[in-house]
């Protein structure tokens, strides 16, 4: 008995949260993955995860960094993972510049994050020049107390007022990418927590500079604005 405790001491990982104790299986961190994706493939919690591993800022994950998966009985072989994330986009069809630049496109955003709306409600302003003026984000119409969720899992870096923005969450996620949620009317969450994809954040409001109720939702790379309709699945 105590030949098999030594063994089993010495191939789990060393974490700097708390000591792995039951079932559980060695996953290694593929590059494009994130906490929330790797949990929903083993069905336990990134919040979990992370305690396990001692990890405060899940968005720093490292290709080939190895995680204790706590309650898993069974490590996912890397064909298992590629079919749970969707890896084999469907190829347009053409052989033009534009289809392989899609399927290009459309692989990378497959392979790292997969944003979701953050809100139910009208399309009421594009990405775009707006009056001029550069406008950096989508506007979404909807009514005062909508529930705003996260576009993506990652950790609050902001909660709390911000200029011309009224109150607003930020959000970093992997890939350094991050998205923004604005004019909202209550604030759900704050700076340093972890959010899961699809968690109540915020409420829509009128707050800062705004003509009507809406969420103002940006998505930005290394601070870099990006069209989010590039990034959201299509609306039914």
């Amino acid at each position: 008995m105590l030949t098999l405790a030594l063994v089993l001491i010495s191939v789990l990982p060393s974490c700097g949260g708390r000591r792995p104790g039951g079932p559980g299986v060695i996953h290694h961190v593929e590059k494009g993955e994130n906490l929330y994706r790797i949990g929903l493939r083993y069905k336990v919690p990134a919040k979990e995860i992370a305690k396990a591993n001692g990890i405060r800022d899940v968005t720093q994950l490292r290709p080939g960094q190895r995680l204790y998966i706590p309650g898993a009985r069974k490590r996912l072989q890397a064909s298992a993972r590629a079919a749970t994330r969707g890896d084999s986009p469907r190829r347009p069809s053409g052989d033009s510049k534009e289809a392989r630049r899609r399927a290009r496109e459309s692989a990378r955003i497959q392979t790292s994050l997969q944003f979701a709306w953050p809100v139910r409600g009208r399309l009421s302003s594009h990405f775009g020049m707006r009056g001029g003026k550069p406008h950096e984000g989508l506007d979404i119409a909807a009514k005062r107390g909508t529930p705003i969720f996260a576009a993506e899992s990652g950790r609050v870096i902001q909660s709390g007022r911000m200029s011309g923005y009224g109150k607003v969450v930020v959000v970093k996620h992997a890939g350094r990418y991050r998205t923004l949620y604005a004019h909202a009317s209550k604030l759900l969450v704050r700076k340093g927590e972890f959010v899961e994809r699809g968690q109540k954040i915020a409420e829509v409001g009128t707050t800062g500079r705004s003509t009507g109720p809406h969420l103002h939702f940006e998505i930005r790379r290394a601070e870099t604005p990006q069209n989010p309709i590039s990034y959201l699945p299509k609306r039914g």
